[in-house]
């Protein structure tokens, strides 16, 4: 009975959910924003825990779409660089399937996992696509990230939940301690919370913006840190020491842009520094001496681990190490296509590859490695050169270093399967749109 209510339940809100974003389809990409730090989800079948509730809000914005077009006749032309980055993503895209085709041709007994790997970067770049189409204005772009912090302060919450020791388990590894929150695995939490934190922190520091909301806001990020901390995850770690630097970055390049308070940047830059300082400090004080996975806290692990590899001499990650062993040893195998999407585990008996730009190339080789890298860079140029308001610019210059800093993740990481990159990489280049309305208006 609890079963078929749950299922009644289920459909009533997202015919609900339907016909508020059928009124307004950019009202999807806001909530995909939202539902993309929310990452457990159940498994179904061969397609596993690929599909969660950031996918069911996605193919809803589609339906409405199709359903209300009204967002066609309002949608500013292409600009020359979203052409270049489309044309570069489809050959991308292409690229895929070509390897995908002629892999499992010759190499048996792994098409279905091949296939949903295929399927879901397809998924990615349309997605991305999807962004680019109905995010046009300045109100657009800053409810993308109103969404996206509202994810966020579901994130911290159940993280910081978590860190109590009463949430449950799916919260938290129960042998290391290390914090997942809503996400699947502890390392993905960073990919979604650190390019938002320099996002809103160049917010914080605008003059546009309200005390209530800067509060809020505030709160948040102190918040996002902590749980970053508790992941235990050394990357979540570097890029919070990286947030610092590009927030001094956006003191300097954005000096005289009269939407910053300049005061209000150096002593949020001044309060992070030191409280990066003390966290060490404290860790490295509490430290017994010996790390011991699953006895150490997993807040210490970050500067632990790191203090025992670089005086040990043995480097920052042996793991990461060995997978590019692996890569560099075969990168003559298929050097042009690639060895087929998620065929390089059985061929050369390893299970993950923790870098995609590593793992792109040894699934579809040097061609499709260039047009990747080709159409990642475009959005940092779109964004950087994109003409708006003075906040805007500051908004797109933090967004920009925040895509950086994703992109930096991505050397750790097999980051395409996440949602933050597509979604991030179509608002980047939604900023040529948003830049020609805004001169629009003075015309």
């Amino acid at each position: 009975m609890f079963f078929y209510i749950s299922i009644i339940f289920a459909l009533c809100v997202l015919f609900i959910l339907f016909k508020w974003i059928a009124k307004a389809p950019e009202r999807g990409i806001y909530t995909a924003f939202f539902a993309s730090g929310i990452l457990n989800t159940i498994s179904l079948g061969p397609l596993r825990e690929k599909v969660g509730l950031t996918e069911v809000v996605v193919v809803i914005t589609w339906f409405a779409m199709l359903f209300n077009r009204k967002w066609m006749s309002l949608r500013i032309r292409f600009s020359g660089y979203q052409v270049l980055a489309l044309i570069f993503l489809a050959g991308f895209i292409l690229i895929e399937w070509i390897s995908f085709s002629i892999n499992n041709v010759s190499y048996y007994g792994h098409l279905t996992g091949s296939l949903v790997e295929s399927l879901n970067i397809t998924y990615g770049a349309l997605m991305m696509a999807t962004v680019l189409l109905l995010i046009q204005t300045e109100d657009q772009w800053k409810k993308c990230i109103i969404g996206w912090l509202c994810g966020s302060a579901v994130v911290v919450t159940v993280g910081l939940w978590a860190m109590t020791g009463t949430a449950p388990s799916w919260t938290i590894d129960e042998f290391t301690g290390r914090i997942s929150s809503t996400f699947k695995f502890e390392n993905q939490m960073a990919s979604y919370l650190i390019p938002l934190m320099v996002i809103v922190l160049a917010w914080c520091v605008t003059r546009t913006i309200s005390t209530n909301l800067r509060n809020v806001i505030l709160l948040l990020i102190a918040g996002m840190a902590t749980v970053l901390i508790g992941t235990g995850s050394r990357t979540a770690f570097l890029l919070i020491i990286l947030v610092a630097l590009c927030m001094a970055a956006l003191y300097m390049f954005q000096f005289n842009n009269n939407a910053l308070r300049r005061g209000y940047l150096g002593g949020a830059i001044i309060t992070f520094i030191a409280g990066l300082v003390l966290y060490v400090v404290a860790v490295m004080s509490m430290f017994d001496g010996v790390y011991q996975l699953g006895k150490t806290p997993s807040w210490q692990r970050p500067v632990v681990m790191m203090y025992q590899n670089m005086t040990e001499g043995k480097g920052l990650d042996e793991t990461r190490e060995e997978q590019a062993s692996v890569v560099l040893d075969n990168a003559d195998t298929a050097i042009f296509i690639g060895n087929g999407p998620k065929l390089y585990g059985s061929k050369f008996h390893i299970s993950e590859i923790h870098n995609t730009y590593a793992g792109i190339f040894i699934e579809t080789g040097i061609v499709g490695l260039a047009l990747l890298c080709f159409f990642l860079s475009i959005p940092l140029l779109t964004s950087t050169k994109a003409l708006a308001s003075p906040e805007m610019k500051l908004l797109f210059i933090a967004a920009a270093m925040g895509f950086v800093l994703l992109l930096a993740y991505n050397l750790t990481m097999y980051g395409l399967r996440q949602r933050t990159i597509w979604l991030m990489a179509g608002l980047l280049l939604s900023a040529s749109s948003v830049s020609r309305h805004w001169k629009a208006k003075f015309i």
